[in-house]
């Protein structure tokens, strides 16, 4: 692969004494936050559901809005609501936009608590709200992205690394394994795995700070240049051919 300058800004020495600290500060919070009442009188909470009666999908977004807010520092990074659609307690979604990038929220319940699905991905400042592929630069590309990827790329590893960590030692990025292997991730799952999932974001947010946000971020087409070479060998590695859209690696 060809080098290019990932370094950034906010990386400084000493950064992972305050992460640590941060991090420590923000889990404590969180776990003396969980017996407590975070909803307000006459809202509706995403569980338990006290009632059979029907929900609309209005009621199930705004309860997701309000636990997306309690469990992450929205406000913090600059991020704010950007798109929401409520069609139906099924097809929930909630966009959030910063300078930086955008970070969608997609929910489903299908029946009652027990089945409720939620999935988290990032996209570039162009990602259309509801398409999954866009044009860009005269090709299809895939707008909307996983998490894990871009972690194990920030992480350093090269394209054999990242390779040798998900496939053959089946193992996830360090800062997700060592949480998804504590208490307080099981204690969430118990509670509510939604929760937990938009919990690790937080999480992810306070490890990463800046980074995360800086590599979706369109004013660093570089970074994101390297991105896609790191793709490109390592979905090569992993033997990834799409049979729906564009190329796994195609990507903007």
């Amino acid at each position: 692969m060809k080098s290019v300058d990932i370094s950034f800004p906010q990386a400084r020495s000493g950064i992972l004494d305050k992460v640590r600290v941060h991090i420590y500060n923000r889990i404590r919070s969180a776990s003396d936050a969980l017996n407590k009442t975070v909803i307000g009188e006459g809202e509706m909470n995403l569980y338990p559901r006290d009632s059979n009666k029907p929900e609309s999908g209005e009621e199930v977004g705004n309860a997701l809005i309000r636990l997306i807010g309690d469990n992450m520092e929205i406000e913090r990074w600059n991020f704010h609501l950007s798109y929401t659609k409520f069609a139906r307690p099924r097809n929930i979604k909630v966009i959030y936009d910063s300078d930086w990038c955008r970070v969608k929220f997609m929910f489903a319940r299908v029946h009652h608590p027990d089945t409720d699905e939620i999935s988290i991905e990032y996209g570039r400042l162009h990602a259309p709200n509801e398409e999954a592929f866009m044009l860009w630069n005269g090709e299809g590309c895939r707008c909307w992205h996983n998490v894990l990827d871009p972690l194990r790329f920030l992480d350093g590893l090269t394209p054999a690394q990242a390779y040798k960590q998900a496939m053959l030692d089946n193992r996830l990025p360090p800062v997700v394994r060592n949480f998804r292997g504590s208490k307080y991730w099981k204690k969430l799952q118990a509670e509510y795995p939604p929760k937990a999932a938009i919990v690790l974001q937080s999480i992810l947010w306070a490890h990463y700070e800046g980074k995360l946000f800086e590599l979706f971020d369109l004013r660093r087409p570089a970074l994101w240049e390297a991105y896609r070479e790191f793709l490109k060998e390592y979905y090569a590695l992993l033997g990834l051919k799409s049979d729906y859209g564009v190329p796994f690696d195609y990507v903007c």
